[in-house]
């Protein structure tokens, strides 16, 4: 009798304690994060960080200069060719004036391209340029997602350690509890082994969420190409959210496809392969060159006049006339590859387009079961857990029901966590497939 007398007691005295201890470490976890907030790993300062950091997007701003330069300078003719020569001297006494042929020529020669190719390779060079511009958008979506699915992933293992503790102090009251019934003779030793194998597989699982936690930290130093200050990350998981996907229409989205800059890019290449079958084109015409000579003359006529320097001027051209056969397989080749860019652009587009209908139907459905969770299983399970509390405070409930219905709390909140993430990495990759670029992020709930 005083046994069942001495577990009443404990009961009455340590079950309010649980739910304290419980509620204190949510408290705890506050506090840290309020003292931490101002070294706080934002996901905003992380893409800031990255951006200005990455040698890729560097090396196409310098790429696309260079392809300008190159624009200018094809646009130039070629140099002009300066020539001299001594003709027609006499072998016998190599006298300048001996005969009247004998002269000192000078002359420039000039070469002009066939067609337009001056400014059809001045054109193939802006738009190369404008490829390394769209590249480097293309670069920027690629790396911003990559960011955001470490940051997101970072901070989920940051928020399961956070539960894991809270599952630590309540384990621990729970240990002491059984321990405490366990020395009065109410419990055997095999309830205390459990709770503290329970506490063992806890502790399991914080070091297995620390290595995971370091690992999606790393990433981000890697990403960042620096160390990033922050001993923890912004304790608000942020809103990626920039279409309504749940009611966006199917025009709309394939304007934003349209618009993306690894469409755009192919687009550029159709673009520069349709150039080079303009400049492929241009074989068919002729090519020209001037040429202007002034030759120098020295001594006199029989009549005893000075002899006349001579002037002279000619055209040449070049016709295509034997290689016309081999200009058609040029012709040929570069149309080929024009079709093999569209192909290719065609392709992607809709890979793309099924990809998005993909990851919209992915993102409707992980909604839907993050509200199941917070509209009706995790209040379930917390008038569960009271219930079964406020039954083991009048001696009339199981405490192993008490903890059981606390794990299965802990793990449904962790369950909701999850899903927050995996929606917001869904809405990133949704951004990158839309081209939607934007670095700032609304702040979401905690």
């Amino acid at each position: 009798m005083s046994g069942l007398f001495s577990l009443s007691r404990l009961g009455r005295y340590c079950a309010p304690m649980l739910v304290a201890g419980v509620l204190s470490a949510g408290n705890v976890n506050n506090s840290v994060a309020n003292e931490l907030s101002d070294q706080n790993l934002s996901l905003d300062l992380v893409l800031t960080v990255v951006k200005e950091n990455d040698f890729r997007l560097k090396q196409l701003h310098e790429e696309s200069k260079a392809f300008l330069a190159d624009s200018e300078a094809a646009s130039y003719l070629p140099d002009p060719t300066v020539f001299a020569a001594l003709q027609s001297l006499p072998t016998d006494t190599f006298d300048f004036d001996q005969e009247p042929m004998t002269q000192l020529r000078v002359g420039v020669r000039q070469m002009f391209p066939k067609g337009d190719v001056l400014d059809i390779k001045s054109d193939i060079s802006v738009i190369q340029s404008d490829a390394q511009s769209i590249a480097s958008k293309l670069r920027w979506l690629e790396r911003k997602q990559q960011s955001e699915h470490a940051w997101l992933e970072a901070w989920y293992s940051q928020k399961r350690l956070a539960l894991l503790e809270e599952d630590q102090v309540f384990l621990g009251q729970v240990q002491e509890f059984v321990r405490s019934l366990y020395e009065v003779g109410a419990k055997d030793q095999s309830d205390l082994i459990g709770a503290d194998l329970e506490l063992i597989k806890l502790n399991e699982k914080r070091i297995e969420e620390k290595r995971k936690y370091q690992i999606f930290r790393q990433q981000l130093n890697t990403l960042a190409n620096q160390e990033l200050v922050g001993s923890e990350l912004s304790p608000i998981l942020p809103d990626l959210t920039q279409l309504d996907f749940e009611n966006v229409k199917q025009s709309e989205l394939r304007n934003y496809l349209l618009q993306h800059p690894k469409i755009e890019l192919l687009n550029q290449k159709i673009v520069l392969a349709d150039r080079k079958v303009d400049l492929v084109n241009q074989d068919f015409e002729p090519a020209w060159s001037l040429e202007v000579s002034y030759g120098l003359r020295g001594g006199e006529n029989m009549d005893g006049s000075d002899r006349p320097d001579f002037f002279s001027a000619g055209v040449n051209v070049q016709i295509p006339l034997f290689s016309n056969n081999k200009q058609q397989q040029n012709q040929y080749a570069a149309s080929q590859r024009s079709r093999v860019s569209q192909i290719k652009r065609d392709e992607a587009l809709s890979q793309m387009r099924f990809e998005v209908d993909n990851l919209i139907q992915q993102y409707r459905n992980t909604q839907e079961q993050r509200r199941l969770y917070e509209i009706n299983i995790l209040p379930t399970l917390e008038r569960q857990r009271k219930s079964a509390l406020q039954s083991y405070e009048s001696d009339k409930g199981n405490f192993n029901l008490v903890m059981n219905l606390f794990l299965k709390e802990q793990s449904a909140k962790t369950m909701r966590q999850r899903l927050r993430v995996n929606e917001q990495k869904l809405i990133s990759s949704l951004n990158y497939l839309l081209g939607l670029d934007s670095t700032h992020a609304k702040n979401g709930a905690q």
